[in-house]
């Protein structure tokens, strides 16, 4: 399903910390009304989950597009993913979209979870779960991932009262980092999806790959919708957010930096006191200039020229992520 760039807005995302899930639904709420036209939860291990957030976003709003930003078939298989997109969409009235990311491996390791093969992981979940989200019965053997007879909205126990299943149309965003994930994405999904704390350029650059992507697969760049996380917050930068800026610059891929022009000295020398002393003092390594390169904080009129530069560099879909901000005061003028 192609997105194409006249879907293309401002959106607002959030995570599971710090703020509960109430004044989840209050700030969605009032995105709707400032005109903000998707809102987006991440859900990072161990914080508030993003099914239990957006379900409760779509039953308190009437407009703005409601996405995971992002779940992995790793925690969710993709048929239990399907199952829960198609009923977001239910709960929202047509309003669902999915973006679906890979997870992050030390974390998911932690939980038990094993981490395999992601590339191909991703492209047999987005099979699996498109075909469902159509109302297909799916036979699926893959490597990673399978599925054996499903058709949503079938259960050989409720066989007697299974309602029929309508087909959904939710657009799958693959969130992507590397090269070769950022590829399969231009190959595979409706929309990319790039993480908090990538610059311009790095966008401009993945945007290139993803392109190549699709070009490869003979499909059209023009139909697909890019979003991107930037980290937004009225004035300057506090402890918390430098603390997130440490560990994304410390294990990012170092193309994505030295494209920004920060030395891979000032990178290495933020990695080794992350691992050293903790995240407190490597957040104090972390300069004005480096941060101003990977967020957008400062007035209104700041902010709103930053997501003017990632427009300009092909992200149809800016999505401000705010942190330690007055969020009402960020998002009233800025879309």
């Amino acid at each position: 399903m192609g997105l194409g760039r006249a879907k293309s807005g401002l959106g607002v995302g959030f995570t599971g910390a710090p703020y509960g899930v109430r004044e989840v639904v209050r700030f969605a709420k009032l995105a709707e009304r400032e005109g903000f036209s998707s809102f987006w939860f991440a859900e990072d291990y161990f914080l508030r989950d993003a099914i239990s957030n957006i379900a409760c976003v779509a039953l308190s709003t009437g407009r703005i597009k409601i996405s995971t930003g992002v779940i992995n078939p790793f925690t969710r298989n993709p048929a239990l993913i399907a199952q829960t997109v198609a009923t977001i969409g239910e709960l929202s009235r047509g309003r669902a979209r999915l973006a679906l990311g890979t997870g992050v491996r030390p974390l998911l390791e932690s939980a038990g979870i094993e981490f395999v093969r992601p590339l191909e992981a991703m492209k047999e979940a987005v099979e699996i779960i498109r075909r469902l989200l159509k109302g297909e019965r799916v036979d699926y053997l893959g490597r990673t991932f399978s599925a054996r007879g499903v058709k949503l909205w079938e259960n050989p126990y409720f066989a007697l009262l299974d309602g029929p299943f309508k087909p959904s149309k939710v657009p799958i965003y693959v969130a992507a980092i590397g090269p070769k994930m950022l590829e399969l994405a231009g190959a595979i999904g409706d929309g990319v999806l790039f993480t908090a704390g990538f610059g311009v350029e790095s966008a401009r650059e993945a945007i290139s790959r993803v392109r190549a992507g699709a070009e490869k697969k003979g499909r059209s760049f023009a139909e697909m919708a890019v979003g991107n996380y930037i980290i937004a917050c009225l004035g300057k930068p506090a402890r918390g957010i430098r603390g997130f800026l440490a560990f994304d610059v410390a294990y990012a891929r170092p193309e994505n930096l030295t494209s920004l022009g920060v030395p891979e000295s000032e990178v290495a020398q933020i990695r080794s006191t992350l691992e050293r002393k903790g995240i407190g003092e490597a957040a104090r390594l972390i300069t004005r200039d480096v941060a101003d390169l990977l967020i957008a904080c400062g007035t209104k009129g700041e902010i709103q020229r930053r997501v003017e530069e990632y427009r300009k560099a092909g992200v149809s879909e800016p999505i401000l992520l705010p942190m330690e901000t007055d969020v009402a005061a960020l998002m009233r003028g800025v879309s």
